[in-house]
């Protein structure tokens, strides 16, 4: 099945082997590894979502409705007749970014994610994962060195 960059899968995450802070329920996850990269194994990575809109940081973004496009194929309804979570405003908790098994993603794909919400967390996860040659130096001593 391919998977591709910007999808959003809702994923079973209860029986991951969870610590501390981690996300431990089922929810969504927007799928952040290149669909190149998909292609070439039985792995992707995700960043989940989550609607507790107050879940604010500097590695959160929110990801509103507007900016995702529902897939029409994503029932109602799970086949024991509870109720599926539908795509909604969301935090996209980038900190808590995590590589899932393929077999993991629910089919079929809640949505997608548009362009502009890609884009956005491309620059988040820049920020995550900024490297120590990337970042301002301090300067506190002059002298120079000979």
């Amino acid at each position: 099945m391919p998977v591709l960059q910007g999808e959003i899968f809702w994923v079973h995450a209860k029986d991951l082997d969870i610590q501390g802070s981690e996300q431990k329920k089922n929810r969504p996850y927007i799928i952040v590894s290149r669909s190149s990269v998909n292609a070439l194994g039985r792995n992707v990575v995700g960043v989940p979502l989550t609607t507790v809109l107050t879940a604010g940081g500097g590695y959160r973004v929110k990801v509103p409705i507007e900016l995702m496009v529902p897939n029409p194929l994503w029932p109602q309804t799970w086949p024991n007749g509870d109720p599926r979570r539908q795509l909604e405003t969301s935090i996209a908790l980038v900190d808590h970014i995590r590589v899932l098994a393929i077999s993991r993603l629910t089919i079929p794909k809640m949505g997608d994610l548009s362009s502009t919400a890609i884009a956005g967390l491309e620059l988040a996860l820049q920020r995550l994962f900024e490297s120590p040659q990337n970042r301002p130096v301090a300067v506190t001593n002059t002298k120079t060195i000979q």
